[in-house]
């Protein structure tokens, strides 16, 4: 379980468009292939797995995949078919590879950042999108790759500015509805404020009193003493971990040589207390840093010294050459650096300084 974000299929960031939604592209017709998100050809996966990567966490946008609450997937437009046909065909080829994939929303807000649970910009839980639809949603999406084992489901990316536990509320009915949909894939579970390792077990990101913290909400998803509760034990938190001054990977700065193991084991510690795993949906650094490389092996070797908990890491991010790009905070680009016809070679200075992880056979488990 050592891999890649692959992203571009998610959505735009920018100005809110005139009907309310995030980003530019049309609500009404769907979004343009090419345009509105990069087509990954089968070339490409190739070249990922020639790097070794073990999972991609493969991001796309509820909205374009179902672009009526409650409705049907994909929703009966041409332009959303064809973007869900890319999307699976995605899935089913790096599955073929051996390659295990993570489908997740990652969701824009209004203003077309980070927005976390919601759906076209209105958070999950409100009068606008009913926490039930969420779960429908999901029950739906799980149907679809239910005979694929190499498919594990990420509920929603960095869910954010919200009531933690109401967040693990919305969380417990999607992994129902998964459950009664008849899919027994793993499914990793973020948390509220952006999921981040080194908050796990803070409170400063509930906007309900008292403030509870994910540590808290994994434990008492289901009522005072009651955990997150799966029937097939197949559930691990998913965290985040950048290692510059804010936690938040928009910068190129390394705090330390040990900051990543210090955030991390704020997580994995609360983890192997109370028995459950955890993956690194998100890790990224400026590996021009002076101290990158450094901290990157600090990281893996606290990572591998504690498998039993902590499932592997996806890296922050590839995608198309063209598209993901900036080797820089925020992207950390991990794009092959050139596309000629359907060939793609060349890595970036960060895919050289992780892929030497990718070659570890480090067996890390998940139950």
């Amino acid at each position: 379980m050592r891999g890649i974000n692959l992203s571009g299929m998610e959505g735009s960031f920018g100005v809110a468009d005139a009907d309310g939604g995030p980003g530019t592209w049309n609500r009404a017709l769907g979004p343009s292939e090419g345009q509105d998100y990069p087509v990954f050809p089968n070339e490409l996966l190739d070249y990922y797995a020639s790097q070794g990567i073990g999972v991609i966490r493969l991001l796309f946008s509820w909205e374009r995949v179902q672009s009526e609450l409650w409705g049907p997937l994909p929703a009966p437009s041409t332009r959303y078919g064809t973007y869900f046909e890319h999307y699976t065909r995605v899935v089913d080829y790096a599955t073929g590879l051996g390659i295990v994939v993570i489908v997740e929303p990652w969701q824009a807000s209004a203003g077309g950042g980070v927005g976390g649970a919601c759906w076209r910009g209105q958070a999950v839980g409100t009068v606008d999108v009913d926490l039930f639809a969420f779960a429908d949603f999901w029950g739906k999406l799980a149907a679809v790759w239910q005979a694929n084992e190499l498919v594990h489901l990420g509920l929603v990316n960095e869910p954010n500015g919200m009531s933690t536990m109401q967040w693990w509320t919305i969380a417990q009915k999607c992994v129902d509805a998964i459950r009664a949909a008849g899919s027994a894939a793993w499914i990793h579970v973020p948390g509220n404020g952006w999921t981040g390792a080194g908050s796990w077990t803070a409170d400063w990101y509930d906007t309900d009193e008292p403030g509870r913290s994910n540590a808290y909400g994994w434990l008492n998803a289901n009522g005072e003493g009651a955990p997150l509760f799966d029937p097939l034990g197949r559930c691990g938190a998913e965290v985040h971990l950048y290692l510059d001054e804010n936690a938040a990977g928009r910068s190129d700065t390394v705090v330390s040589t040990t900051i990543g193991r210090e955030r991390l084991a704020v997580a994995v510690s609360e983890a192997e207390k109370q028995g459950y795993q955890m993956f690194v949906g998100e890790v990224g650094l400026y590996a021009g840093h002076p101290d990158a490389a450094t901290a990157w092996s600090d990281l893996v070797d606290y990572m591998t010294a504690h498998q039993s908990a902590c499932t592997g890491f996806a890296w922050w991010a590839g995608g198309e050459t063209a598209w993901w790009a900036d080797v820089h905070a925020p992207h950390f680009s991990v794009s092959p650096t050139r596309h000629f016809g359907d060939a793609y070679s060349g890595t970036t200075v960060n895919m050289e300084m992780i892929r030497p992880s990718f070659a570890l056979d480090s067996g890390f488990p998940i139950r």
